[in-house]
């Protein structure tokens, strides 16, 4: 129960938060009678290096001050634009400063000021923030120990805090997102978001401000979506992080996708295609010329799949270009664009340009459309080998999915020689990984997928069925998974299917049936395999492959 004294000290600063409220507010209608950005710098992360553009005493006697520095973009703060600070901006553009003046409230230039004082290790370097692992790695054997770590931050070691763990957990996107009274954080690992902790909501203004500073986002926007970008080392190697902001009804949401230039790429042979698909495959990438496509949906490592085919095609004498939207990871040796929608840079249009290239190999990240398709067909039929992605939910799908698109079928039967449809399925963990007795009903499910699987497939089905499981250990942070892999059907453009794609008229079930005869091994038949082998479990195949 509160004291007369509490009741006191509590009254006192609701009044004190009200004054502010109405301060800012203020400031806020004063920035746009004189044609002034408005910012409110209390919970702002000032940039300390900066400050000594203007010395303190100056600083308060001309109410001005440098808060943010970018290149030669330089951001300063007033509380009173008037004549007198004309000298300074004037020697600060003569230093080559382009200057962008700032409105704040006389509270927010006086907490601002108080950053002279202070000392601060600055971490971020021309490069971007520079990380190490062995400083996130340690004392942590659940998920909930990371909750307790950012609780414990301080709000300037916030996004250095997000940034380490996530990229000890191999985490490949960091969500924040306000909520009534919480920030709430979450990070996407090996393809399942997981919560991390709920934040105090009076942190979220200053996230999202550190946030726009390193992606070079405008920090006076608030009521509409941006995106950009920046970039940091981790154990010396290049991170890119694409970053997301979008108003919602409690605030900015945030989401930031890591990619991680270091395991971007996979080696075609550790793709996780076996057998006679892994042959018929690799049998299809020695031709000289034809089309090969990767289905599936967002997020089911198409891309990865892509990038693995191209680096292993990646010889000398053989010139490569890629068309992306956009280029996440560098391969050294290939040529690789982005496309720009707005400047009318498209697929159909980028995939015109790099024809004339000369190349031997193309890749186009989407066929979206009958333009970029036919060129793409065409081209497959001119002597190029061309690799390209759909979204369709199998393999046999893609055939129908381009002749809907407006491909003559005579164009595309001779263009096409395989399609690859494919899941990410999560690992189990090989440190508490135990033999289990799963469901009934998905263990008969899993015997009767099993059953279909044709002779002219040649796989290998154990008479025993043996699956695995992992409880979650310290390794995996409880989890029970580490990592991920794919599970593929990968079809084949044989005779016999060709003149079904000729005809025009099969449905994409009778092709998936020949392919099946022919010897295609389906997504959950490849995932209940891998299950036997002790890779993942049955309810992550299930998961991932259940339409």
């Amino acid at each position: 129960m509160l004291t007369p004294d509490d009741r006191g000290i509590r009254l006192k600063q609701i009044y004190s938060s009200l004054d502010r409220k109405y301060e800012e507010e203020e400031a806020e209608r004063n920035a746009a009678a004189f044609g002034l950005a408005y910012i409110n710098l209390q919970s702002f992360p000032i940039d300390h290096n900066v400050l000594g553009l203007i010395p303190k005493e100056e600083a308060e006697h001309l109410s001005v001050l440098p808060f943010y520095r970018e290149g030669r973009n330089l951001k300063l703060a007033t509380p009173n634009p008037n004549d007198g600070i004309n000298p300074v901006l004037k020697r600060l553009e003569e230093q080559s400063y382009f200057l962008e003046l700032y409105f704040v409230s006389q509270s927010s230039f006086q907490s601002a000021l108080t950053n002279y004082g202070k000392i601060v290790e600055v971490k971020q370097r021309a490069k971007g923030i520079k990380l190490a692992q062995k400083d996130f790695s340690q004392d942590l054997s659940s998920l909930s120990d990371l909750g307790k770590k950012l609780m414990n931050a301080s709000a300037t070691e916030m996004i250095e805090v997000l940034l380490g763990n996530a990229l000890s957990l191999d985490a490949s996107d960091i969500h924040a997102e306000p909520t009534t009274d919480t920030i709430k954080i979450r990070f996407r690992i090996d393809g399942v978001l997981q919560d991390i902790c709920a934040l105090p909501k009076e942190l979220n203004h200053q996230l999202v401000s550190r946030v726009k500073i390193l992606s070079k986002l405008k920090l006076n926007v608030t009521a509409t979506p941006q995106d950009g970008s920046f970039g940091l080392t981790y154990d010396d190697k290049q991170v890119d992080i694409r970053v997301s902001v979008l108003p919602s009804a409690f605030g900015e949401s945030i989401v930031m996708r890591i990619l991680r230039q270091d395991k971007g790429q996979l080696k075609f042979e550790d793709l996780g295609i076996k057998g006679l698909a892994y042959e018929r495959l690799n049998h299809e990438l020695e031709k000289p010329n034809g089309m090969i496509l990767t289905t599936g949906p967002t997020g089911s490592g198409k891309t990865t799949t892509l990038y693995a085919i191209l680096s292993k095609l990646n010889e000398p004498g053989v010139k490569i270009i890629t068309l992306e939207d956009p280029v996440e990871y560098k391969i050294p040796g290939i040529t690789q664009t982005p496309i720009d929608v707005s400047a009318g840079f498209t697929f159909g249009s980028g995939l015109r340009a790099i024809l004339r290239q000369d190349p031997d190999v193309v890749m186009v990240g989407e066929m979206r459309d009958l333009e970029t398709t036919e060129t793409a067909a065409q081209a497959a039929l001119t002597g190029h080998i061309v690799l390209s992605t759909l979204h369709t939910n199998d393999a046999a799908g893609a055939i129908p999915r381009m002749l809907d698109l407006g491909v003559k079928p005579f164009v595309l039967a001779p263009a096409i020689n395989a399609v690859i449809a494919q899941r990410l399925v999560r690992k189990i963990c090989t440190h508490c990984k135990v033999e289990y007795q799963p469901d009934p009903h998905l263990l008969q499910r899993a015997q009767m997928i099993l059953a279909a699987i044709p002779k002219s497939a040649q796989a290998t089905v154990p008479t025993k069925l043996k699956f695995y499981h992992s409880p979650g250990c310290a390794e995996c942070k409880g989890l029970g998974y580490k990592g991920r892999t794919g599970v593929y059907e990968v079809f084949v453009i044989n005779e016999e299917i060709e003149k079904m794609v000729n005809k025009a008229t099969s449905t994409n079930t009778e092709i998936k049936r020949q392919a099946v005869s022919d010897g295609m091994v389906t997504l959950a038949q490849d995932g209940i395999l891998k299950a036997l082998e002790g890779v993942t479990d049955l309810e992550e195949v299930f998961r991932v492959t259940e339409e």
